[in-house]
């Protein structure tokens, strides 16, 4: 379980198993124990005949920089980086770091640790949930989980329901226990209870009309702008709309939440489908303007005195 951990909280593959069981068994050296004459020890003191040094117990698999001044031969500017990065794998006289980069390890005291980066994303390396090792004498069960890997499911915790990634299936030890991913990164269990399926082929619900998507051609033509610009559609990853004006792929200009706003563009005619000429986005704006325009008249003929003139 020690060396599982690990793994998942470095988002690591399975070739990295090695390495966490080792540190594992190193660890549980650690752990102290009461003999039966009543005193504390530790199978490392048991064995080594000295205290172990708890200065050695660092977070397994961490991201770490090592320091390095030379290129080979050459040495190493002061505005060049002087450090190289790689992932700590144990602690051994030979080697403390690898670098999965040119399958290096590395062996250095002058190093920090990065703990606000996970080693497996920064090396492009991908989780693999669902690696186990067995004793000889455990039965290897097979079961068909109810949701099985990749699977997009609904997270029933709380109204509404969060949507995730199922990337972990039940095991032996854990029959009804999925490991489920999210958009911001995170990563939880769940008893299946709390999870359903999410659906894929219903498309969300959208109040833009059919003709805006992404490489749309349009025509904006904002109050704040002078005149009016041809231009293409682009909907970002986050779901933001952005317009380009003319063959431009830098000089973006952003429609803020358009689909709560396309029908205000469109009935001030400040967006229109295509590339329409000038001169009728203009003559549309002036029919728009006078549209709003209304005229009042009022007639007294007709009116009779309502009020009696008051007596003195």
């Amino acid at each position: 379980m020690m060396a599982r951990n690990w793994l998942a909280s470095a988002e690591l593959p399975a070739s990295f198993w090695f390495y966490a069981v080792c540190r594992a068994a190193e660890v549980c050296n650690y752990f102290p124990f009461k003999l039966e004459n009543g005193t504390w020890s530790t199978p490392f003191e048991l064995a080594y005949q000295e205290k172990p040094d708890l200065r050695v117990l660092f977070k397994m698999f961490s991201l770490a920089a090592v320091r390095q001044e030379r290129d080979g031969n050459s040495q190493l500017g002061k505005i060049e980086a002087q450090s190289i990065p790689a992932i700590v794998v144990g602690r051994c006289p030979n080697s403390t770091g690898y670098n999965p980069v040119n399958g290096t390890f590395l062996s250095s005291t002058d190093y920090k640790l990065q703990p606000n980066v996970t080693s497996g994303a920064y090396f492009g390396l991908k989780y693999q949930p669902g690696v186990f090792f067995y004793r000889l004498d455990e039965s290897t069960h097979i079961f068909a989980p109810k949701f099985q890997l990749d699977t997009q499911a609904f997270v029933h915790t709380h109204s509404p329901p969060s949507v995730g990634k199922i990337i972990g299936i039940p095991t032996y030890t854990t029959p009804n226990i999925y490991t489920v991913a999210f958009k911001d990164g995170s990563i939880s269990e769940y008893t299946g209870n709390f999870l359903s399926v999410a659906p894929t082929c219903v498309p969300p619900l959208s109040l833009l009309p059919s003709w805006i998507q992404g490489g749309a051609n349009a025509m904006l033509f904002l109050q704040s702008m002078s005149k009016p610009s041809h231009g293409v559609l682009h909907q970002s990853n986050e779901g933001d709309w952005f317009f380009y004006p003319g063959k431009s792929t830098t000089n973006d200009i952003l429609l803020s939440d358009l689909s709560a706003n396309y029908q205000t563009l469109a009935d001030t005619g400040q967006l229109f489908q295509g590339h329409k000429k000038f001169k009728n986005v203009y003559d549309t704006r002036v029919q728009l303007g006078l549209s709003d325009c209304v005229l009042c008249h009022v007639s007294t003929h007709g009116l009779t005195l309502l009020l009696a003139p008051m007596s003195l």
